[in-house]
Parts: C-alpha cells; sequence; structure tokens
C-alpha cells in the first residue's frame, strides 16, 4: 500500500507542476502578443504621421501655386501607397519605409513632420 501512497502523491505533485508551467507559458505568449499589438500601433501612427507631413506639403505646394511634376507626384504616389496597403499587397513596415523614401525625396523634414498634429 505504501508503493501507490507514493505513486499518488508524485503524481500529485508532477501535476501542480506542469499547471504551474504552463500558466507561466500562457503568461509569455500573452505578453509578446501584447507586445506585438504595440509594435503595430506604433507603427501604424508613424505611417499616419507620415501621412500627413506629405499631405500638408502637397497642400502647401497648392497654396504657393508650385505646379510641377513633384507636387502631383506627391499625391499619386500616396494614392498608390494607401491603396496598396489598404488591400493588403504591402505589409505596413514597407507602407513606413516607402513613405520615409517620399519623405526624404520631397525634403520633408522632422520638424514639419511634428508640426502636422
Amino acid at each position: 500500500m505504501e508503493p501507490i501512497m507514493l505513486f499518488v502523491i508524485a503524481a500529485i505533485i508532477a501535476a501542480i507542476i506542469l499547471v504551474a508551467f504552463n500558466k507561466q507559458q500562457e503568461s509569455k505568449m500573452s505578453h509578446h502578443l501584447y507586445t506585438d499589438d504595440v509594435k503595430q500601433l506604433y507603427q501604424l501612427t508613424t505611417a499616419e504621421y507620415k501621412i500627413n507631413a506629405l499631405e500638408n506639403q502637397q497642400q502647401l505646394n497648392e497654396a504657393n501655386h508650385i505646379t510641377g511634376s513633384e507636387a502631383r507626384n506627391i499625391a499619386q504616389e500616396l494614392d498608390l501607397l494607401t491603396t496598396a496597403f489598404e488591400s493588403g499587397e504591402i505589409p505596413l513596415n514597407e507602407l513606413n519605409s516607402k513613405l520615409d523614401y517620399l519623405l526624404n525625396e520631397f525634403n520633408i523634414s522632422n520638424a514639419s513632420m511634428a508640426e502636422v498634429y
């Protein structure tokens, strides 16, 4: 009878350890999912700032009667990028890198991005 009792006690201890380990793993997974959500939200907010800065530059070009190819390219590129992102053709990190390229191409500084909001 004594070996059976030892086996039952060992099984209970093993079950407690497995439950604790499972709980720890679930906690890690939910933490990583939260971190990914925050990263995605940050990238989306950054993209919004960049788009607003480019739209402001477009409005400045229109207000100053700059009608060259540079002014038209901003609107065309923004339309292409936003429709591609909305349709799922490009991921969010690629959208951000292309917006960075547009900001550099049209010489829009970080100061003008800060003035957007």
